[in-house]
């Protein structure tokens, strides 16, 4: 079978070429992402497998592949896909679940540190010559976190929560036992936003998920609280938040946005006040994408071999 790798897997290309040789494939892989959907089609020529991270894959581009067969989305999301339409040609669509549940998790921490402890505002008072005047900052612990969405990546920042010695509250449609052992409680949506110190948001995105948290929902939130986005940007109301950032009622720690980073400089979330801001980096350490690699991988051997696995569609 023909791969075509059409944008890069984010690692050099000699390990990625050794992974995919052990398929006994034909693989041609791409060092930048394509220009447009037409690239796309290009790219991809007559190979039965096609290979992305997160650069959509179009109606138009699917139609004008009759070879295609299978896309290996080597990521966890996969709403950059017309699944319908990959349904409608019979199109097997994969994903990579959970292999970045640490990388993620521990960013939201991250993020929650620079914000809280004025992290950057820090950096730039040394550099400048400044003290620590203005720069009084909070602790995490005694703190409540509202966690949106319990999957892997939610569940493993209620545990880091509780090893701060934070208050966990948690809103999610499946209600993991376990957490609620070990001191999580389970609330409504609403009650969780009102009672947060910090919320963040853990679900995929989907038509019910899609801007779930909008004007209403972040006015509930408390004065001075914290909203953290290391999932989907459309989740929460670009507008909205950058009006509630603007006011300086709450604070935000975003990772992702409505658009994949670079944002263009009319983004109302580009020069937001009261937000640290990281151009989708949540997944991207080293660890993550050899995980990655090896999965997608894994993943293509089995549609070859007849029994695929991580279907998506």
């Amino acid at each position: 079978m023909k791969v075509a790798i059409v944008e890069p897997l984010q690692l050099p290309e000699e390990v990625v070429m050794q992974r995919f040789g052990t398929l006994n494939c034909e693989v041609k892989m791409f060092e930048n992402k394509p220009k447009d959907q037409n690239e796309v089609v290009e790219r991809t020529g007559d190979a039965e497998i096609m290979v992305v991270v997160n650069y959509p894959v179009r109606a138009e581009a699917l139609e004008s592949l009759e070879n295609l067969k299978m896309i290996a989305v080597s990521f966890t999301g996969y709403d950059h896909i017309d699944i319908e339409k990959c349904r409608e040609l019979g199109i097997t669509v994969c994903n990579v679940p959970e292999y970045s549940t640490n990388s993620v998790a521990e960013l939201v921490f991250g993020l929650v540190i620079a914000a809280k402890r004025k992290l950057i505002e820090c950096d730039d008072a040394v550099r400048s010559g400044k003290d620590s005047s203005s720069l009084l900052g909070s602790e995490l612990y005694g703190k409540t976190l509202g966690v949106i969405g319990t999957g892997k990546i939610g569940q493993r920042v209620c545990e880091i929560a509780l090893a701060f010695g934070m208050n966990v509250i948690a809103y999610s449609r499946t209600r993991k036992e376990e957490l609620v052992k070990k001191g999580v409680r389970y609330v409504d949506l609403e009650t969780l936003l009102r009672m947060s110190d910090i919320v963040t948001v853990h679900v995929p995105l989907t038509k019910e998920t899609e801007g779930m948290i909008g004007g209403r929902e972040l006015e509930m939130m408390k004065d001075g609280a914290i909203i953290v986005n290391t999932a989907r940007g459309k989740i929460i109301d670009t507008a909205a938040l950058a009006e509630k950032l603007e006011s300086g009622r709450i604070l935000a720690c975003l990772d992702v946005f409505d658009i994949e980073p670079p944002l263009p400089e009319n983004h109302p979330l580009r020069n937001a006040k009261n937000a640290v801001l990281t151009p989708h980096v949540g997944y991207y350490t080293e660890e993550a994408l050899i995980k990655r690699l090896e999965v997608t991988v894994e993943n293509i051997r089995s549609f070859i071999n007849g029994s695929p696995k991580n279907v998506v569609s």
